[in-house]
């Protein structure tokens, strides 16, 4: 037998519009014994409305969080207003999902509402709304939102990046680059890029032509850090715009370049990198007219040291006598090692009278230098001026020819090479 308020509740009219919804409705009293109950509720709770009008809600779900429920309906008819319960699990009555695609959920998710009933106060209505796939799309989110957190933390730990604004200075650094250059966030924000040493970065991206630059990055200990530069495409706040750069740690690249291309004694450039050198200068003049020359030198009477003083001496004497010719020389002029105790020159940009006059300068350095454990020191010098079109070959011969006739006629002095033969015509 149906409770009489059902019987005042429950019309045709009003349960067909019930039946009508796209929303659970059911109406309980305050013990919680179902007075109404639409189609929604029998076609996803599974029990029709004979069978759930007169009997507790407990009775129907033995899950159900009976005390909670209660509280809620008590304060929405104490209240006569609406009164919200979100479910611990996300659900109050369990529907089961029959999903082809897989969810996160098992049950459906349901949002509770408990409303009082207007023309039964001592009655609330219950909607139950299937907020599956809001819950589903939040739960996709958050799942996306945490893998893109990891893909961030991972980019964040593992690849060196710098926001630079548009005034050139540090708005961030990832952790990747702190650790790998020593400097804390807050000393490096705000830092300008020529502080460490990135300030050149237009003038290193021409010099790569096609290829990325390379540019030196001052570690906070001082030191260099290599790096390859990549410009990623910025964001624009209403801070400003935020440019970024990738930096690809190529440290021990250039270790082991510059093995390949440094003598192991004297640090200088070996033959083979000066070979590279030449053929550079020589496109460069091509390209754009920058003569330069070459200068051989070689270390007077040297056997006599290493005969008198041993081997040891000698090798002492080959690393200062590097040393000094890099003080003696410009930034841009190339020295390497030639063989034994030759060394040669590279100038880049100068003409013949210029050329001799380095030459000169380096002879006077090493002849008044102190060297011991010999006392004085001497070299011989050959100068050639690259013609046109000359060969790297012709260049150095002429050169060797020079030093040749140098030690010929006495030592310690330098002698210029005679004109390729197309400077002859």
């Amino acid at each position: 037998m149906q409770p009489e308020s059902s019987a005042r509740r429950t019309t045709p009219l009003m349960q067909s519009i019930a039946d009508q919804l796209s929303s659970g409705i059911l109406i309980v009293d305050p013990e919680l014994t179902v007075l109404a109950w639409n189609r929604w509720m029998t076609e996803h709770a599974e029990i029709d409305s004979e069978t759930a009008i007169g009997q507790r809600l407990e009775t129907l779900f033995p899950d159900l969080p009976v005390a909670t429920l209660r509280r809620r309906v008590k304060a929405a008819l104490q209240l006569q207003s609406p009164s919200y319960l979100q479910p611990r699990k996300g659900y109050l009555f369990p529907v089961t999902l029959d999903r082809i695609i897989d969810s996160h959920f098992a049950y459906m998710q349901q949002r509770i509402r408990i409303l009082p009933d207007e023309n039964e106060p001592h009655n609330a209505i219950i909607v139950v709304d299937d907020v599956t796939a809001t819950r589903e799309a939040e739960a996709r989110a958050a799942v996306a939102a945490k893998a893109s957190q990891r893909y961030l933390e991972l980019i964040d730990h593992n690849v060196m990046t710098l926001g630079v604004d548009d005034d050139g200075h540090v708005t961030r650094a990832s952790s990747a680059l702190l650790q790998a250059s020593g400097w804390n966030a807050e000393t490096l924000c705000g830092t300008p890029l020529d502080a460490l040493g990135l300030g050149q970065l237009e003038a290193h991206q021409k010099a790569a032509d096609d290829k990325l630059p390379e540019c030196p990055v001052l570690r906070a200990d001082g030191s260099t850090l290599w790096v390859r530069v990549r410009k990623a495409q910025g964001l624009e706040d209403e801070e400003g715009y935020e440019h970024y750069l990738v930096l690809q740690d190529i440290s021990l690249q250039k270790e082991i370049q510059a093995l390949s291309e440094r003598d192991a004694l004297t640090g200088a450039y070996n033959r083979m990198k000066f070979d590279q050198l030449l053929q550079a200068a020589i496109s460069a003049e091509e390209r754009y007219g920058q003569q330069f020359a070459v200068i051989l030198c070689d270390i007077d009477y040297f056997k006599r040291i290493n005969d008198n003083h041993g081997h040891l001496a000698g090798d002492s004497v080959l690393k200062q006598f590097t040393a000094l010719l890099r003080t003696q020389t410009r930034l841009s002029d190339q020295l390497a090692r030639w063989g034994g105790e030759e060394f040669v020159v590279l100038l880049p940009i100068v003409n013949t009278q210029d050329a001799a006059a380095a030459a000169e300068k380096l002879r006077q350095a090493i002849a008044t230098e102190n060297w011991p454990p010999i006392g004085k020191l001497s070299a011989s010098f050959g100068v050639a001026f690259h013609a046109p079109n000359e060969s790297a070959d012709s260049l150095l011969d002429r050169a060797d020819v020079a030093l040749y006739r140098a030690k010929e006629e006495g030592r310690n002095r330098v002698c210029i090479a005679e004109p390729a033969d197309s400077e002859r015509d």
